[in-house]
């Protein structure tokens, strides 16, 4: 597999552990939203990273990094400076949106809400027009690091509607609580009808899949 070359035009802590990277490729490269690329500084050592934006026009990469580990590898990542390089292999296949007009139900834990926020974005580009229901969970409001983004594009777009849930017991915090995916049968009780896409935790993963096809979510209709 030929390794690329990518430069960091510009870096965001979004949190004290999650890092916002917007990289440019040597050369231009094609993807849509849901896909990845494998980022490192060694051809050996790539991770994968969700891309967290549709298609952009200034041809740029973004990307929302949590340090969970405090590994050197990530020590290294956050302390690059804007202009070194990184090697990266992609866009590689994770999911994409499907091509129906059923009402839509996104769900994203923690930094899984990167590959949403891309198909989210992809969708409001098309002008679509159903209904469009972006759950996101963490564990401390501070965790949700594009609240207010998120707010002005449901104030922009009718048909969104954004749920923020937070798992963590906070004193200052009037939203929903507790686990996300749990948030979205309080509210769609029958999931039949719906799209849903998912992005979390491999352990949320696994429950929400199984709590949502327990809630009459058809498989076929199943994005993770």
């Amino acid at each position: 597999m030929a390794h690329k070359l990518a430069y960091l035009v510009h870096k965001q802590n979004l949190t004290s552990d999650i890092l916002l990277l917007l990289l440019k490729p040597q050369q231009p490269i094609a993807y849509h939203a849901g896909q990845y690329i494998l980022l490192g500084f060694e051809a050996e050592a790539l991770k994968p990273f969700s891309i967290a934006a549709a298609p952009r026009t200034d041809g740029l990469i973004e990307c929302h990094i949590r340090d969970h580990e405090h590994s050197p590898w990530m020590q290294k990542l956050f302390a690059l400076p804007n202009g070194e390089s990184l090697l990266f292999e992609g866009p590689k296949e994770q999911m994409r949106l499907a091509d129906n007009h059923r009402p839509v139900i996104f769900v994203a834990g923690g930094t899984g809400f990167a590959p949403m926020k891309a198909l989210l974005e992809e969708l409001l580009r098309h002008q679509a027009a159903m209904p469009i229901d972006f759950y996101w969970g963490a564990r401390t409001p501070a965790d949700l690091y594009m609240h207010q983004q998120m707010i002005a594009l449901s104030q922009k777009h009718a048909n969104l509607n954004y749920v923020p849930v937070i798992s963590e017991q906070t004193e200052h915090w009037n939203g929903a609580q507790g686990l996300v995916h749990q948030q979205v049968l309080r509210e769609h009780p029958n999931l039949a009808a719906y799209q849903v896409y998912l992005c979390g935790p491999w352990a949320m993963q696994q429950t929400a899949k199984t709590d949502f096809t327990a809630a009459g979510m058809d498989l076929q209709h199943f994005v993770a």
